[in-house]
């Protein structure tokens, strides 16, 4: 009797513990990388009417086994860094994708509940002619980490020049961003701005 007493209460208490309130857990939602602007600051789970016009899926895991997690800088505007699996790359508007280590963007959290905060970064564009008459358009992100202590990391990019004429080049022809070192960068900076 006593041993029938005991089964009964922890296959109750196995019961309650499955049977948890399904309102109380978040979904796992599948949230594309290419949204319009209206739908980045929404917050699916509270305002499921917006799902369907912004393309939000539920994330079956056997399905989607790499759902990935967008975060969006404030310098350049509509740019983000995209984690997918262990891929981390960062997208600019009319660009192609560039692709970078984790370690360079290290401490930034790409989690559900930071997906709606922009990355608080800064931006320092240089623009000049070498004594060749070549054109250099250079910039540096600083992207700050979302761990304690604070770490910032540094990225540097050089936009190269558009090829074809206006007649040839349509808008749908994407930018190729090169990575460049940083120390490379100072050092142009140096030699023909100053």
């Amino acid at each position: 009797m006593k041993n029938h007493l005991l089964f009964v209460v922890a296959a109750l208490f196995f019961y309650a513990c499955g049977s948890s309130d399904p309102k109380s857990r978040k979904e796992a939602l599948y949230i594309p990388t290419d949204m319009p602007d209206i739908c980045q600051n929404v917050d699916f789970n509270v305002d499921k009417g917006m799902r369907e016009t912004c393309g939000v899926k539920p994330a079956r895991y056997q399905a989607y086994r790499n759902v990935p997690m967008q975060r969006y800088l404030i310098n350049p505007s509509q740019a983000s860094l995209v984690k997918s699996g262990d891929k981390i790359e960062i997208r600019f508007p009319n660009t192609h994708p560039v692709s970078i280590d984790a370690e360079q963007v290290s401490g930034v959290s790409f989690s559900d509940s930071k997906r709606l905060s922009k990355i608080q970064n800064t931006m320092d564009y240089k623009e000049f002619f070498n004594e060749k008459k070549q054109r250099y358009k250079l910039f540096k992100l600083t992207i700050p980490s979302d761990t304690k202590p604070e770490i910032e990391n540094s990225l540097c990019f050089r936009v190269p020049e558009l090829k074809g004429s206006d007649r040839t080049r349509s808008a749908a022809m994407a930018v190729q961003m090169e990575l460049i070192s940083c120390e490379t960068l100072d050092e142009l900076v140096k030699r023909y701005v100053n």
